[in-house]
């Protein structure tokens, strides 16, 4: 992990989750590097945070006009949290009709705790990202916050049995293993976590905590008028896709294999007819 991934996580973590890490010392041309990846996965509310809370340490130097514009940017993205700040109890769906089924039933109990609710929810949002996007950074701080800030208020039981009914234990290990190698958590905090640390787990998180490849774009199937041949308009997109599948399948193959076929049928409404 280069000096600009270690210094993006540092400040999440003392913008977030109460960590008073140092900030090593970058130049100007590296903190607009930080300042992309953290526009680019939507975080950059806790990095400002974070900057406040490190503001006093020597070694932090940046510019005025990136102050300037780190703060016009928390501004737009507070502006469009506001509008969102309901949304964590919508409609939420799996692709395996089996499973959703069982998901729709948790989500209609009246009488569940619904911090409850939130955290299996962000778990299953974090799973869907992982296989259709990639590196699931801001979906991740999002799971962390609640754990953090809602940690007393959550039934952990009613959470474990949840995820056992829609074979998200797996997916839920990750998830958590991910969020000690990013975010600085200790696996006691995170009651999901179950047994003994997952070395494979422990590689995949450090995978995706590279940078090494852009958010992967829709891929679809396309055919021209007069052309016989159909063509996709993004390979790489659709071979990315083909390997997340490959890689998460050990840990909740009942979705990812309806996951994967709705997005390639989703592709075909693409060719005419």
């Amino acid at each position: 992990m280069n000096i600009i991934q270690r210094n993006f996580y540092r400040l999440i973590r003392n913008g977030l989750f109460g960590h008073q890490e140092i900030i090593e010392p970058m130049s100007a041309f590296k903190w607009s590097k930080l300042f992309q990846l953290a526009v680019m996965h939507e975080v950059v509310v806790p990095v400002w945070q974070g900057l406040q809370k490190s503001k006093n340490q020597f070694q932090l130097h940046l510019t005025q006009q990136q102050w300037e514009l780190l703060e016009k940017s928390v501004k737009e993205y507070g502006e469009k949290a506001e509008s969102e700040e309901d949304a964590f109890l919508r409609a939420d769906h799996l692709t395996n009709p089996a499973l959703n089924h069982q998901l729709q039933n948790i989500l209609d109990d009246e009488h569940s705790d619904v911090s409850t609710r939130q955290l299996l929810l962000t778990i299953i949002h974090v799973a869907r990202h992982i296989l259709n996007e990639g590196v699931p950074v801001k979906q991740l701080v999002e799971l962390g916050d609640i754990l953090y800030q809602q940690h007393e208020r959550i039934d952990f039981e009613m959470l474990q049995r949840w995820l056992k009914r829609l074979h998200f234990e797996q997916m839920a290990q990750l998830e958590g293993e991910m969020l000690v190698q990013m975010f600085g958590f200790d696996s006691s905090e995170i009651p999901f976590l179950q047994g003994k640390v997952n070395k494979k787990a422990a590689v995949v998180a450090q995978e995706l905590t590279e940078f090494t490849n852009t958010r992967s774009r829709d891929f679809y199937f396309s055919q021209d008028s007069g052309d016989i041949f159909v063509h996709t308009s993004n390979g790489s997109a659709m071979l990315g896709h083909l390997r997340r599948s490959a890689r998460y399948f050990r840990y909740i193959p009942s979705e990812i294999v309806t996951n994967f076929f709705r997005s390639f049928a989703h592709s075909l409404s693409h060719i005419e007819e």
